[in-house]
């Protein structure tokens, strides 16, 4: 049997289209990777923020807490609480060009009290209630 050029060319041309598509095509393999890369980062939930003037606030276990602190403040800004078993503190800083305000993380249950201390030495403090 003689095969014509036009013949092994459309022959040629439909095989490739069919390698192309086929390895565009989403498999089993990486939609088996897909859950353990979720799994990495997890759900990312927004941190709770806590404005200038704002005197309560309420957050859950795991959940990041954020003192907003003018930019002009912000150097020599520090917190502190009473209940360190209930909250993790990170002072504000800078990374880079990047100025960070001070924050917690929510450890445990309960009822802590974060003063924060601007460069002035005036103090306001924030009662943050923590749910499980």
């Amino acid at each position: 049997m003689k095969f014509s050029v036009r013949t092994v060319a459309i022959a040629a041309s439909a095989l490739t289209a069919v390698a192309l598509i086929s390895g565009c095509s989403s498999t089993s393999s990486s939609d088996a990777a897909s859950p353990a890369a979720s799994e990495v980062g997890g759900q990312v939930l927004p941190p709770v923020i806590v404005e200038e003037g704002q005197t309560e606030a309420t957050a859950k276990v795991g959940d990041f807490i954020v003192f907003n602190t003018p930019a002009d403040q912000l150097a020599g800004t520090t917190i502190s609480t009473d209940q360190p078993d209930l909250l993790e503190l990170s002072q504000a800083k800078q990374e880079g060009d990047a100025l960070l305000n001070p924050g917690a993380q929510a450890l445990a249950a309960g009822t802590a009290v974060v003063t924060v201390t601007s460069p002035d030495n005036s103090t306001r403090a924030v009662t943050i209630t923590i749910t499980e």
